[in-house]
């Protein structure tokens, strides 16, 4: 542990929860970039999830079954399915995230 002695009797202490709060604001950047930004990601996601319910509609459609939002819910895909998915998603990123990597916007930098 971290050497501390421990009563016995004695409640252990609190834990902390960390939350993220963002990106250190840079000086002179514009807040509203980093707006837009958040937004565009928001709507990539739900286009993601979209395709994803689209796929599972499609395929439910191929074997003969109802596309129900309850089929749609439960439908697992299988692994055939699973890469033909994340091959769709890396293209989605690539196409919404391509003006980033042209202007030479780093994963790195943006997490900082």
């Amino acid at each position: 542990m971290s050497g501390a002695t421990v009563r016995p009797g004695a409640t252990p202490p609190m834990r902390r929860h960390r939350v993220h709060k963002g990106r250190r604001p840079v000086p002179g950047a514009d807040t509203r970039v980093d707006t837009l930004l958040g937004m565009i990601m928001a709507l990539m996601s739900d286009v993601a999830v979209l395709r994803e319910r689209v796929d599972a509609h499609e395929r439910l459609a191929a074997q003969g079954k109802p596309g129900t939002p309850e089929a749609v819910d439960d439908y697992v895909p299988d692994e055939a399915a699973m890469k033909s998915r994340a091959a769709r998603q890396k293209r989605l990123i690539e196409k919404v995230c391509r003006p980033l990597a042209a202007a030479g916007v780093d994963g790195e930098d943006a997490a900082d």
